[in-house]
């Protein structure tokens, strides 16, 4: 069987699992764990799936809680774009990817990659590097367009934005987004250039996931961020 068909027919049976997954997400995460093992005969995710099996031993936990609510908080087609994107694309397909292309190239080739868009930032954090550089180094839409193509090629979907703050360029990102839909696209933001037309674009191209940073609660935020920060990211 060639690898494309192979890779469509796996692409096809994780889609099916994920179908009954939702339909029982408490009774089907067990047999999920069961299937998977089958499924990584290398033991690609051995270390992965062991830690999950500790974490559905304590149901009451914080981990439980997060996994939970991606069925009772998260939308239903986000859900289904993150997971074939994450575990279809850049775990279990790009895996194989990247390991016949590290033996290839001799050298690594990564899970995810991490990239500044912009060195720019609407803050002033003290102790922040940010504030020093100013707005001045930045990655063209088509560099960071070719960066991603390249991954791709190589086996990588997972990509990771940090800065400066990257939503300076939010709508760069959303073009990403919609030009490379197989993607999985996070941010690391400070949160406060999310707004409610921002959001609607996130749901639109669902394949971006902010990951919103605060120093913990009110008086933390703004004695480093600066007065009104906190309500600007909480709003």
């Amino acid at each position: 069987m060639s690898n494309s068909i192979k890779d469509s027919a796996q692409a096809f049976a994780v889609n099916q699992v994920l179908k009954y997954v939702d339909s029982n997400p408490q009774e089907a995460f067990p047999k999920l764990l069961d299937w998977a093992d089958k499924f990584d005969k290398d033991n690609l995710y051995l270390t992965q799936r062991q830690q999950i099996r500790k974490v559905m031993e304590q149901p009451d936990s914080n981990w439980m809680r997060l996994i939970n609510s991606l069925w009772t908080d998260i939308d239903s087609e986000v859900r289904k774009v993150f997971f074939r994107n994450f575990i279809v694309n850049a775990s279990l397909l790009g895996s194989r990817k990247q390991v016949a292309n590290r033996e290839k190239y001799g050298c690594n080739i990564p899970w995810a990659i991490l990239m500044d868009p912009t060195s720019a930032c609407n803050l002033h954090c003290t102790g922040c590097w940010a504030a020093e550089y100013g707005n001045k180094l930045n990655l063209s839409y088509e560099e960071l367009d070719d960066i991603i193509n390249q991954a791709n090629e190589l086996g990588t979907y997972m990509f990771l934005y940090t800065g400066g703050e990257p939503m300076v360029r939010k709508n760069d990102l959303l073009r990403l987004c919609e030009a490379h839909p197989d993607c999985v696209f996070s941010a690391f933001t400070n949160g406060t250039l999310i707004d409610e037309k921002f959001a609607d674009e996130m749901l639109r191209v669902k394949n971006f996931y902010p990951a919103i940073s605060i120093e913990g609660f009110e008086e933390a935020t703004d004695f480093r961020r600066g007065k009104g920060t906190y309500q600007a990211t909480m709003i």
